[in-house]
Order: C-alpha cells, then sequence, then structure tokens
C-alpha cells in the first residue's frame, strides 16, 4: 500500500505511529511516577498495588510502542493481517479516525518488534512484565514478595530502554532521552532509588570488579572503559584526575566547563575525598585543591 507521495506531508503511518509513541511516553511516565513514589527502604518489596500499576502502565507502554515501531519500519503489512490490511491510505486513515484498525496480537508483534527495540534481556524483562500484568489483572492472582521486590529493578531496566527507543538515543545515551521525557527531578528520583542502584551497581561489577562511583547520581556503577554510568547513563568521555586520598585515577569534574569557572567541585569516584578542581591559565593543565589551600598549580614554575 502506497503511503503517499507528497513528501511535505508526513506519511500516514509515521502519524499514526507518532500518535501512538505519545501515549507510550504517558504511560512510560506514571509508571515512572509510581515507582519513584515508593518511599520504603530497599529491602521492601512494591505492595499489590503498586505492583499492578506498574505493571500495567509499563505493559501499555510496551505494546503501543512494539507496535508503533513496527508500523513506522514495516506499514499497516506489519502490524495487521493480510484479510484486515487497508487497500488504501484514505481507508487506514477513515479506520484510524474511528478507531477500527484491527493489529495483531502483542505475541505476533514482539518478534518484529525486537528488530528495533531493546535487547534480548529486555524482552526477558518483557515476558516477566507480562506474566506479572495477566496473573494481577486478569486473576487478581497474588505474585510473591520476591517477585514484587525484582518488579523494582526490572521496571526501571525495561522503562529506560523504552525510552531511550522513543528518544532515538543510543543506549549508552539513555539519560539523555529519559530526562527530555521524564524532567530532570523525575528522572533522577527514578535512578537514585536505593533498589535500582543496587542491582545497577551488581551489574556494573560483572563488567569491572572495580567500577567507579558515578559523579552524577552516585552509584558505583560507572564502568571505566566504556565512560559510562549503568544507574543513570551519565557519560561525557570523563578525564579524571588522581584522588590525593587513595591514589587512583578516578576524581570526577566537570572538565568540559573548567575554562568558564576558576574551580569546580570534584569528587572521588573510589573513596570519600571531595575537593576543588581548577585549570592552570598558564600551562593549561587541571589539577586538583584540598581543603582550604591555595589554587597552585604543582605542575608549573609561573605560579
Amino acid at each position: 500500500m502506497m503511503d503517499g507521495s507528497n513528501t511535505s506531508v508526513p506519511r500516514l503511518t509515521d502519524q499514526v505511529s507518532a500518535a501512538m509513541l505519545h501515549n507510550a511516553g504517558l504511560f512510560l511516565k506514571k509508571a515512572a511516577e509510581e515507582v519513584a513514589a515508593h518511599g520504603d527502604g530497599s529491602n521492601a518489596a512494591f505492595d499489590i498495588d503498586r505492583a499492578t500499576l506498574v505493571t500495567v502502565l509499563m505493559q501499555i507502554a510496551v505494546e503501543l510502542s512494539a507496535t508503533a515501531l513496527v508500523l513506522k519500519h514495516e506499514g499497516f503489512v506489519g502490524v495487521t493481517k493480510p484479510k484486515d490490511l487497508p487497500a488504501t491510505d484514505a481507508e487506514a486513515k477513515a479506520l484510524w479516525e474511528e478507531g477500527k484498525i484491527r493489529t495483531i496480537n502483542f505475541e505476533q508483534i514482539k518478534p518484529k518488534a525486537a528488530k528495533y527495540l531493546g535487547d534480548e534481556a529486555f524482552w526477558l524483562n518483557v515476558d516477566f512484565l507480562q506474566r506479572t500484568r495477566n496473573k494481577l489483572v486478569h486473576f487478581h492472582a497474588p505474585i510473591i514478595e520476591g517477585d514484587r521486590f525484582d518488579l523494582k529493578y526490572d521496571a526501571v531496566q525495561v522503562l529506560l530502554q523504552i525510552i531511550a527507543a522513543l528518544q532515538q538515543t543510543e543506549e549508552h545515551e539513555f539519560a539523555f532521552g529519559a530526562m527530555n521525557l521524564l524532567g530532570l527531578e523525575l528522572f533522577n528520583r527514578l535512578v537514585r532509588t536505593e533498589h535500582y542502584q543496587e542491582q545497577a551497581a551488581a551489574r556494573a561489577r560483572e563488567i569491572d570488579p572495580n567500577p567507579h562511583q558515578c559523579g552524577c547520581c552516585g552509584a558505583e556503577a560507572y564502568l571505566r572503559d566504556e565512560d559510562t554510568c549503568l544507574t543513570c547513563g551519565y557519560s561525557s568521555e570523563e578525564t579524571f584526575l588522581q584522588c590525593p586520598e587513595c591514589r587512583e585515577r578516578a576524581v570526577f569534574y566537570d572538565h568540559l566547563n573548567l575554562d568558564a569557572n576558576p574551580w569546580l567541585k570534584a569528587q572521588c569516584g573510589q573513596c570519600e575525598w571531595e575537593g576543588l578542581a581548577a585549570r592552570c591559565p598558564h600551562c593549561e593543565v587541571d589539577y586538583l585543591i584540598e581543603g582550604h589551600a591555595s589554587p597552585i598549580c604543582p605542575h608549573c614554575e609561573d605560579y
């Protein structure tokens, strides 16, 4: 089926897909609010009501996103049965406006969507969410505390991967897309939840036995080789300075903005050291300032 020859007007499939992705974003944001609002400690699972809301909101967002992305890339032929395929754009538009487009079910969508959304771990988490949703909603069956506990981490993982896909950001840059959709405050509340940080840090240690503590979110999940935090997605091709306390090259500071400031806050990602970073105006080398010490460049004789 042709989508139209007028390039100044978005294709109908793009219009429908964009509308579905917009709605997916609404459900994702509400799910994020529910996760972030869980104020109990890291050892407390979601209660049944919050688990139900989170899984339902997440599953709706996943199904909308998956269908929308297949539609965008493959057209109506990718999301409908042959007998339900609109013959023309005009017919498709009329069905859309009347809410009568008949799509294939989610199980048929998933293998197609896997080409455009997430990775193997993502779809394993989606399956977990789907089973949990079915138990809670269709059968009102209780789910064990351990599954409600795991949901605190799995939901955030799936949520951030969907946002990365919707915002068309690379996986290691998901922070930028997530902040754009959720807003800075909600994003920070989400990635700073204690259980999520603990699980992300454990995952980081599987890759790097000694990850840094992220200078942005505080989780011990910053991978030095990849210059990325697995918890919040912070990545800036980070430059590190050697810590005066533990001697590790692990001190975070905003080196990109140091030229515009006399000094900026610095923090070690391996120990508790905090101080200031400055850039020498003579040799243009960055250095650290401890406590109330004077800003004297240790690399330059012209101070």
